[in-house]
């Protein structure tokens, strides 16, 4: 069942450590690469996302979910692991994932180690971030994002991008909670406990990113054939629903 559940996972080890001083210095060649590739990103989005019009049925998104130090991206707090599941549709591509931890370059406060695990030791291996986020948008592509409550994501994106190459956040990113306070009433700030609860989706292991982005993904899934039931065809109709 576990081999079943974590499906085709990226385990990305460490090939370089990040050095202290400007953003453009301390890098050799291995994080060149990857600093290079982020900075492309913003130069091959495409102006017009089609992602948008696509039917609801066809739409191909990638769930993630971060686990951090801390919650203030902005404040000096860091991503230590990334995990992501693809969908199309309303089904999940266990096969198509993606996990890896990142070193921080910071200790891990004693209680985001009890939360999620991870230890100092687990990530002084483990990809330094222009690694990481380079290897987890190279799998990402052009593919929209969705995470639960996706504000924490964004905000740590946009910082790591803006640390590792001085680039803008630009792939589209969804929320979760977009489907489900247009189409049902939740209570409360919309947990993923409660949800999942509410929906009898398991949480394999809370606060894992993987099983996290897993059961995130179960979620969307579950609101996307409700929207598609409620005769939503695709993003734009539902954005114009919001407005």
């Amino acid at each position: 069942m576990a081999k079943e559940l974590f499906g085709r996972l990226w385990n990305i080890r460490k090939e370089t450590a990040s050095r202290p001083g400007k953003w453009t210095e301390g890098f050799n060649n291995g994080e060149k690469h990857h600093q290079a590739y982020l900075r492309s990103l913003h130069k091959e989005r495409k102006e017009v996302d089609s992602a948008i019009d696509l039917p609801l049925e066809n739409l191909e998104v990638v769930v993630v979910d971060l686990e951090t130090t801390g919650f203030s991206a902005s404040h000096g707090d860091a991503i230590i692991s990334i995990g992501a599941v693809s969908m199309k549709g309303d089904r999940l591509l266990l096969g198509d994932s993606f996990y890896t931890m990142v070193n921080p370059n910071r200790t891990i406060p004693p209680h985001i180690r009890s939360l999620t695990g991870i230890t100092d030791e687990m990530v002084i291996s483990a990809p330094d971030l222009v690694t990481a986020m380079s290897r987890f948008f190279q799998f990402v592509g052009d593919r929209p994002l969705v995470a639960h409550h996706s504000r924490h994501e964004r905000e740590f994106f946009r910082a790591g991008l803006w640390k590792t190459s001085r680039r803008p956040f630009t792939h589209r990113m969804l929320d979760t909670m977009l489907l489900i306070r247009l189409l049902s009433n939740p209570l409360g700030n919309g947990s993923l406990d409660a949800l999942c609860a509410m929906h009898d989706i398991p949480i394999s292991r809370r606060h894992h990113a993987y099983c996290d982005a897993v059961a995130a993904g179960t979620l969307w899934g579950k609101y996307l054939i409700k929207a598609q039931e409620a005769g939503y065809r695709n993003l734009r109709e539902v954005y114009q629903e919001l407005r």
